[in-house]
């Protein structure tokens, strides 16, 4: 029981009275520690209505209590003494998780944090990313998607995904089967809404591509999107690892390609047209022979395609064309190869310029796809406007008449050092009377079905 007492006291120091009226004192029972009414502390641990301590670690009321002896910083209670970020309104604290329910995807059309306190992750439904949100994933995070299910952004409004991790604590994207295999769950899906700024770095995306690619740029804006340092691996059969079908330009850089199919259809580490060709740079990894397709389109802007360290699928026609005149130069090293049929146009229409810079050590290679090529298994390199080919090898095209054209008068060719054979026309294509400017330098010709030059501008078959 609890007795309040009223004490009248006076004390004489020097002479003056000191006193002290209408204090009331607490006591309890079982003298543990009573309370002042002003703030005053226990001995073992009582607490002050308005903020007083106790010498063991309690804490005030206004600054919640922990049952040991921690505090809350915004008014949170922690039953271990812990400190948590934003108490009571949900946050997540030192200790664990604070997600409730905890997050398994859905419509993020706010801004969210995906936290390593919460990791991993079980996502049972799709990831829809819309309405102006940005979807923030920390470093150490692993998601686990279960069969069929991924993460789609932009499709009907704005999207932003930042997943950065580090070196020591990278994001994993991965599928929740308990015995994993390739293309197990769809992958991350970008639309035309997806906003600059959207990022993925020192990550893993393994087992995906059950919807095509393990990231999939569907209309996307040019130069919004970054994959830097990330390993994409056990890829779905049917699945690339990283695919664009426009301009998206996705900058690609210091990532690794491991386990692409090649069975039943080839597959490919990276699938992007001419526009977004230039976005993927020198410092990636390309393991078990992994390729790049380019699947043709127009480089209509003077560019340079670095060499990728792989060998690059032409799938499609590729044109070098446009307003100015756009100069495509290839870096020593380079190797092309392209698909049944496929042509090499430069300034089919309004004026090209290509620049291949081989060098001795390092030439470019111009070759077929086909496993066991045959004179003609692509059409070759036909020049409208002009082209400057030096240390290259130039194999198995001339299906319509040589492994390099020249299709107009006013067409220049100077072609030095290079090698030019198993044609099924001419080594180098000529018409007849034509005026086209040819220099032809220090250049070796072998297995041509008709010959090295021909058959003009002058040659016997113009007779």
């Amino acid at each position: 029981m609890t007795r309040n007492r009223t004490l009248s006291l006076a004390i004489t120091l020097s002479g003056l009275p000191l006193i002290f009226f209408g204090c009331t004192v607490t006591t309890n029972d079982h003298g543990t520690g009573g309370s002042s009414a002003v703030g005053g502390s226990s001995a073992v641990g009582g607490s002050s209505a308005v903020g007083g301590s106790s010498a063991v670690g309690g804490s005030s009321a206004v600054g919640g209590s922990s049952a040991v002896g921690g505090a809350s910083s915004t008014g949170g209670t922690s039953a271990t003494g812990g400190n948590s970020t934003t108490g009571a309104v949900g946050g997540s604290s030192a200790t664990g998780c604070a997600e409730a329910p905890k997050f398994n995807g859905g419509d993020v059309t706010f801004n969210l944090r995906l936290s390593k306190a919460c990791s991993p992750y079980t996502i049972s439904d799709n990831i829809y990313i819309d309405g102006n949100a940005t979807l923030t994933i920390e470093p150490g995070v692993t998601l686990k998607f279960e069969a069929d299910t991924g993460l789609r952004m932009g499709y009907n409004g704005s999207a932003k995904l930042v997943a950065i991790g580090t070196a020591a604590a990278p994001i994993v994207f991965t599928s929740a089967v308990s015995t994993p295999a390739a293309g197990d769950w769809s992958g991350l899906a970008l639309w035309q809404g997806t906003m600059g700024g959207t990022a993925i770095a020192y990550a893993t995306l393994q087992y995906c591509g059950g919807d095509g690619a393990c990231i999939r740029g569907t209309d996307v804006k040019a130069n919004r999107v970054s994959i830097d340092h990330t390993t994409i691996s056990h890829v779905g059969a049917a699945a690339d690892g990283i695919k664009e079908n426009n301009d998206a330009n996705f900058a690609i850089s210091n990532c690794t390609f491991s386990n692409i199919s090649v069975a039943p259809t080839l597959q490919f580490a990276i699938s992007v047209p001419a526009p977004s060709f230039a976005g993927i740079d020198s410092t990636n990894t390309f393991n078990g022979g992994a390729m790049i397709e380019l699947t043709g389109d127009t480089v209509e802007s003077t560019t340079t395609w670095k060499n990728l360290g792989t060998p690059i699928a032409v799938t499609s026609d590729l044109y070098v064309d446009g307003t100015p005149v756009p100069v495509l130069t290839i870096a020593a090293g380079s190797i092309f190869k392209f698909a049944a049929d496929m042509e090499f146009r430069i300034g089919y229409n309004r004026g090209g310029n290509l620049k291949v810079n081989g060098v001795q050590n390092a030439p470019v290679i111009f070759t077929s796809l086909d496993v066991l090529p045959g004179q003609g298994s692509w059409i070759g390199i036909t020049v409208w406007d002009k082209a400057t080919l030096l240390y290259t090898s130039i194999s198995y095209g001339g299906s319509t008449g040589g492994n390099v054209v020249l299709e107009e008068d006013g067409s220049v060719l100077d072609i030095e050092n290079s090698t030019l054979s198993n044609s099924l026309g001419y080594g180098i294509g000529v018409d007849c009377g034509s005026t086209a400017t040819v220099t032809n330098l220090n250049n070796s010709f072998a297995d041509n079905l008709l010959g090295n030059v021909g058959p003009g501008p002058a040659g016997v078959d113009c007779q």
